[in-house]
């Protein structure tokens, strides 16, 4: 989220991984609701957000949506600037008028990294899924704390990872609905299904996904400059963005044949622009991931590249380009030193529309590669 990002600390590395939570694809994508239940709902057609979702000068950067540790996510957030606080203070508010249908809440321990005092202490890590419109929602995830006008109309809770319990509390902007502190971070997601985003195959994913907005898009001028100023993003769009596949070419998501489940996270490759340095050329191969509930990631990393010289690019790569090799280097090494050695080499080959062959070549340089081996992968949109 800040060119701290990049960095051989395993601390800094593990302390990323929990600002960005790992949500399963489940909470990355809003918990569906029942069309009935929506229809009893005083909903408008359109969605108005008017109010910052929480105070920004306790956070210190914002970030952006699409996160590639794979496939890029439909929600950002904010980092805090002092995380690792019981209890639990900083409000988080309603956008705007709405209603509160789901809440999950489980549980969460500060890290080996946090506070020697606070290390190994649990807190509540609460889920919130809001309706704004007929047409839009969106969710705040890692609320520590629920206000409690929140909490006395939800009524009893169930506990656990997954389990949603369907609420109708009706919020309005400014509206505080919880609190966050012992978390590094907020998630915020926003879904608009009259404005759906391309994908290849887009039975991989669930309407709410491709549906993915930004909240920002939805808020006044004023307030989303506000937002702007702790954003390390200088891309645009400045929010963010999750939809980088483009028929034909390389560019986008892929999926390693006999892939069934959108949760087989480690057979995932993609080749995107990364969330904070929009314009740089990203490839993520999650083979060292395991698949499944997206929280047993926590401490593994998957392969993710910066291209050396920001090319080509791949959404030039088709058919007719035959076999084409990307050399690549670690982010932090091309941020740190503009002009790293090369840490290998990725292959790649479009061998039809919705066919790719792909193979990574640890400690080799392009000149040292002549092409594909046994060990080569093919993924499909």
């Amino acid at each position: 989220m800040s060119p701290l990002l990049y960095t051989k600390d395993k601390k800094m590395k593990s302390q990323i991984i929990s600002i960005i939570t790992v949500f399963s694809f489940a909470l990355l994508i809003i918990t569906a609701c029942k069309e009935s239940f929506l229809d009893s709902l005083d909903l408008p057609d359109e969605v108005e957000l008017t109010h910052l979702p929480t105070d920004l000068s306790q956070m210190l950067d914002y970030g952006p949506i699409g996160q590639i540790r794979v496939i890029p996510k439909m929600h950002g957030g904010f980092r805090l600037l002092n995380p690792f606080v019981l209890p639990a203070t900083i409000p988080v508010y309603a956008m705007g008028d709405g209603y509160i249908v789901n809440i999950e809440k489980e549980f969460r321990t500060i890290p080996p990294h946090g506070p020697p005092d606070l290390v190994g202490t649990d807190y509540d890590d609460f889920t919130l899924d809001i309706v704004y419109s007929k047409d839009a929602g969106g969710y705040y995830g890692h609320i520590s704390a629920l206000h409690e006008d929140i909490l006395d109309q939800a009524g009893r809770i169930r506990e656990g990872r997954g389990r949603g319990n369907e609420v109708k509390i009706k919020i309005s902007a400014g509206q505080i609905v919880g609190y966050i502190g012992p978390h590094e971070g907020v998630d915020i997601g926003m879904y608009d299904r009259s404005r759906e985003s391309y994908f290849a195959n887009p039975k991989w994913y669930n309407r709410d996904y491709r549906s993915t907005v930004c909240y920002t898009d939805y808020l006044p001028t004023h307030l989303v400059e506000q937002i702007w100023e702790i954003n390390p993003r200088t891309a645009e769009p400045r929010c963010g963005r999750v939809a980088y596949d483009k028929e034909g070419t390389a560019a986008g998501n892929w999926f390693l044949e006999g892939a069934k489940e959108i949760t087989e996270w480690s057979k995932q490759l993609v080749f995107a622009r990364h969330e904070v340095y929009g314009n740089q050329i990203t490839i993520v191969d999650a083979s060292p991931l395991v698949d499944g509930d997206g929280i047993l990631n926590d401490g593994r990393d998957p392969y993710l590249w910066f291209v050396l010289g920001n090319e080509p690019e791949p959404e030039s790569i088709t058919v007719d380009s035959g076999v084409v090799k990307f050399e690549v280097a670690a982010p932090w090494r091309i941020l740190r030193y503009g002009d790293p050695p090369v840490e290998g080499t990725v292959l790649v080959q479009l061998i039809d529309s919705e066919t790719l062959q792909y193979e990574w070549f640890e400690d080799k340089l392009a000149s040292e590669v002549s092409g594909f081996t046994g060990n080569s992968r093919i993924y499909k949109r």
